[in-house]
């Protein structure tokens, strides 16, 4: 009986950076913003907003990176621009 490999990662590197660049960036930057949303009750006001300026940077690294390891680049598209409108949505709802 044959053992089926594992499906090999393509490589579409346009794609692949586009969804990392481009459409990491909007992911971390919403979630910057919903730290500062979500932190202004808790921490000095002063604080929130580079609170939440810092927080781009150490999430938007990792999704870059993470594009590469997802199969097909439409794949990491797809992906990555559902969890762009979710945390767009997060945030209209939370400002009301």
């Amino acid at each position: 009986m044959k053992v089926k490999s594992p499906a090999k990662i393509q490589a579409d590197w346009w794609s692949k950076t586009f969804a990392g660049l481009v459409l990491g960036l909007l992911i971390a930057i919403a979630l910057g913003s919903l730290v500062v949303l979500l932190s202004l009750a808790h921490v000095d006001r002063s604080l929130a907003p580079q609170l939440g300026m810092w927080t781009i940077a150490w999430v938007w690294s990792p999704l870059f990176f993470l594009a590469y390891f997802i199969p097909k680049g439409w794949q990491a598209i797809a992906i990555y621009s559902l969890t762009a409108v979710l945390a767009y949505a997060a945030i209209f709802w939370l400002r009301g």
